[in-house]
Parts: C-alpha cells; structure tokens; sequence
C-alpha cells in the first residue's frame, strides 16, 4: 500500500492540508509519498522538513500566481480555470501516471491537483480529494447554493430556489468546465466525466467540517447517494473528517508578542490570496482607526510597510495569532475561516467565491461574526462599523467558542488520515 499527497502548491490551504495529513499518517506507521507539481507555497514543504517530489511540469511561482488569480475569476483559463491549453493538462496527466507507476501508488489525495482526475483513472486507482471542503450535495441541499453578495439578494429574491439548483447543476456540467478533461480522457481511452462536479469529486470526498456546525448529520452526509446517477460517472462517497487547517510558519517571534501586549482592540488581517487593492484598502482603513493591526500580505510581500499600529508580515502562523486577537479579517475560506473557530475568535468576512461564502454564512447564522460583500472592503465607514460592533459585544466571542466546542471534537488529520489507510486497503 502506497500513499501519495499530492496538493497544488498554488494554494496555501491545500498544501497545508496535505502537510496535514501526510505527518498524521507518518505518525500512524505509514510511509506515504507526497508529490507536487510546484508553486507559490512549495517553500512550506522545505520549511517543515517534508521530503517530497517534483513532477513535470513545473509551476512556476509567475505560474502558480496565475492559477490564484484564475480562481479569483481574473483570467479565463480552461479547465475550472487552471490550465491554460490542452497541451498544458496533457503534460500534467502524463507525468502523474509515470510518477505514480514508478513509485507503486495505490492511491491518491490531492488538493485541487485536477489534472489528478485523470491520471488515475488512467491506471485505475482510487482518487481522494479535500478541495471540496464542505461545497457537497448534502449540504448545499440544506444552505441552498452559495451567491456571492450583492447578487444573493436579488438572484434569491426573483428566483425560487429550486430553479438555482438547478440551473447550478446545469452549469456544472456545462461543457467548457470538462471538455479539455474529457478530450484528453478520450485519448486515453477512460470514462469521460458528466460534469465539473464529478471531477471535482473524486471517488471519496473528504468534507473538512462538523456534523455540529454543518446542520448535516453524519449519517445524512456519509449516506448520501446521487438522486441523479447519470450525473457522476462513477460512484462518489462522502465522510466526515473534521477541520483541516494551517499549523505553520513556526513560533511566534518575540516582536509580534510585544506588539500585542496592548490593551488597546486588536485586529488580525490576514486576506490570504487576495488582490493586492483589497489588502491596501483594509490597510488604510485599520490605520485611521484605534486598534493594533497585524497584517499579512502572503504574495504580496514588500508592498505595505509597518507602522506604530499596523505590523505588516508576509506569513505568520495564524493559528498562534488569532487567539491573542479581538477580531480576524479574512476572505472566509475554510482554512482560516476554522483557524478563527479554533480560536475561539470573531471574525469579518469578505468572501470572493461560493466557499467562502458558504463558511462565512454559517458563521454569521452562529452570529460570531459577519459575512459581508467584497465591494464592502473599500466603504472604510461601513467596514468600521462592523468591526467595532464585534469590539465592543462579547456575545460574538462567546458564540465563536461555542463552535470551538464543536470543531475541537474532531481530529481532522487523524481521521483523513484513517479514511485514506481504509481506502488504500480496499482497492
């Protein structure tokens, strides 16, 4: 039985959940085998002593700031966005099923390495994936599919919600999303896919959330099954594994401690994978105000300098941050959003896309912070407000540390990891 963690480096969560759950299976006695295509967040394999391979072809960080901003809807690529043309995805197949012959995998988990869906096909083995996070049928059948302000209160108001299901699964298996992936499948000659959907799936969905703070019980998600199987082309499961996020970037340094030590409101600003306009409009806002500011700038480096009030870094460890802190700002994906939660610390939201969307809800529903639209981030007035009602009212630490019950129940890594053993075993 061979493992292999296979995240794409252009993205800080997946990497660092495949970190995660690559060190809980080594602690379980397992030899897993941990594969990158390269990207902006390599260096976290280096820094953390992870040995690991690179396989052709390389991303560059120039590359991997292109998939972010793809995500982000800045650029029109093929492929959900990520790969730039045919040849492109080909290569990426190519190179995956020779890596994985070469070194005896059995199965694979990956982090929005897409390209992955295709290369084990090819050989037949299983595929795992995190990426979904908790965007999975069960539990958009209980939220309803997540719209991004200000389009929600409008879209929600005219349309009855079960035609934006299903007009969002028929764009799901819209044919642009697949038909690189499908043409290439051809080539191959492997099952093509029905839909972004189902090739964003994998055969085992791993959900990084809480039966608790969800609203989907174990039983209801772990016993789903497609009310539409010519939707998926093949038989998708889903488990419950719990919170996956970010425990790096060492200790916390002497400077950060002192510059906390203050009675003064405290605010940890961290827009991970952002525009560079949104980071420097928080940046002026927090500097007009009466608090202490730590702010990250991640692939923005050398672009805000620090101040008496703001401290600027390029990563910190926010797991060590956020519970000194009064309020977190973050965009809402799952990482950071469940690093606040294991904090047991508020937070304002601006999401830029329908899983952050999605997290930050369920946030606001708990009423232990906002979830607010982008466009709010340059309203310095609007934006003041929010973060002083969350100062001022204890009630939004309370009800965060009530889902810190919830989450702190779970091992995440440990039951990934679990789960990836019991696949391996069975194929």
């Amino acid at each position: 039985m061979s493992i292999c963690c296979f995240p794409n480096c252009a993205y800080l969560s997946e990497t660092s959940r495949m970190v995660a759950v690559y060190r809980e299976l080594v602690k379980q006695g397992e030899t897993p085998v941990l594969a990158t295509h390269g990207g902006s967040y390599e260096f976290i394999l280096k820094d953390e002593g992870i040995p690991y391979h690179i396989v052709q072809p390389y991303v560059s960080n120039e590359r991997s700031l292109e998939y972010a901003a793809a995500s982000r809807g800045e650029r029109g690529y093929i492929g959900l966005g990520i790969y730039e043309s045919d040849d492109e995805l080909r290569e990426h197949v190519r190179h995956e099923v020779e890596f994985f012959k070469a070194n005896n995998i059995s199965c694979v988990l990956v982090g929005w390495t897409q390209s992955c869906a295709l290369s084990t096909r090819v050989l037949g083995i299983p595929l795992a994936v995190t990426h979904l996070a908790s965007m999975v049928p069960p539990a958009m059948g209980k939220m309803g599919i997540p719209i991004i302000e200000p389009y929600d209160r409008y879209i929600k108001r005219l349309v009855p919600e079960s035609c934006i299901s299903a007009l969002y699964h028929w764009g799901m298996r819209f044919n642009m999303f697949i038909k690189p992936f499908n043409e290439i499948a051809k080539e191959f000659n492997v099952r093509p896919f029905t839909g972004a959907l189902d090739l964003m799936m994998g055969d085992l969905t791993l959900v990084t959330d809480t039966p608790e703070i969800l609203g989907v019980t174990k039983d209801t998600m772990e016993g789903w099954k497609p009310s539409n199987r010519r939707l998926y082309s093949r038989s998708p499961r889903l488990r419950y594994v719990g919170a996956l996020f970010a425990r790096l970037f060492g200790e916390l340094t002497d400077d950060i401690r002192e510059f906390l030590d203050t009675p003064k409101p405290k605010l940890y600003i961290a827009l991970t994978s952002s525009r560079f306009d949104y980071i420097e409009a928080a940046y002026s806002l927090v500097k007009e105000m009466n608090v202490k500011s730590v702010l990250v700038t991640t692939v923005h480096e050398n672009r805000l300098n620090s101040t008496d009030t703001i401290m600027v870094k390029a990563h910190l460890p926010s797991h060590l941050v956020m519970p000194l802190v009064d309020c977190a700002v973050i965009h809402g994906g799952q990482g950071s959003t469940q690093t606040a939660i294991a904090s047991g610390t508020p937070v304002i939201g601006f999401p830029f896309h329908g899983e952050q969307s999605m997290n930050l809800k369920l946030i606001e529903n708990a009423h232990a912070g906002y979830c607010l639209p982008l466009r709010y981030l340059k309203k310095k007035e609007r934006v003041r407000k929010y973060i002083e009602r969350v100062l001022s009212d204890d009630s939004f630490k309370r009800n965060m540390k009530r889902l810190k019950y919830f989450q702190d129940q779970h091992n995440g890594a440990e039951n990934a990891a679990r789960i990836i053993k019991d696949l391996c075993r069975c194929s």
